[in-house]
């Protein structure tokens, strides 16, 4: 499953969508201790922040909350999230093929934050 790091470290901005993957999170271990039986493995990748559509738009509203340019405000935002650099598609679809193929095939129950150093729970 791909849930996000929302299900580990909320925050007021994401009230809804943090509670709906916290729920994911939990899911995944219940069907993992459930599916074990019939050889089935259940995993979940939470993702941090990852260029899509939706993070152009919070760089741009950060831009114009800051007065500043889409570089500048995208390396603020990675300054202030204290995260190596944001994600792209292609890591998280890396790490998928990784999980879901044979060399994944001892993961089971697991859950990997995949979010450049951004959530700080154990």
């Amino acid at each position: 499953m791909i849930s996000g790091i929302g299900g580990r470290t909320p925050g007021a901005e994401f009230t809804i969508g943090g509670s709906v993957n916290a729920a994911l999170l939990a899911l995944t271990k219940a069907l993992a201790d459930r599916a074990v039986v019939d050889g089935i493995r259940v995993n979940t990748i939470n993702p941090g922040d990852i260029r899509t559509d939706r993070l152009a738009r919070r760089v741009k509203a950060a831009a114009e909350r800051y007065g500043v340019d889409l570089a500048e405000a995208e390396r603020r935002m990675i300054a202030e999230d204290r995260v190596v650099r944001f994600g792209e598609p292609a890591d998280i679809a890396g790490l998928v093929s990784f999980v879901a193929g044979p060399r994944g095939g001892f993961l089971h129950g697991s859950i990997i934050d995949m979010d450049g150093g951004k959530t700080k729970t154990t």
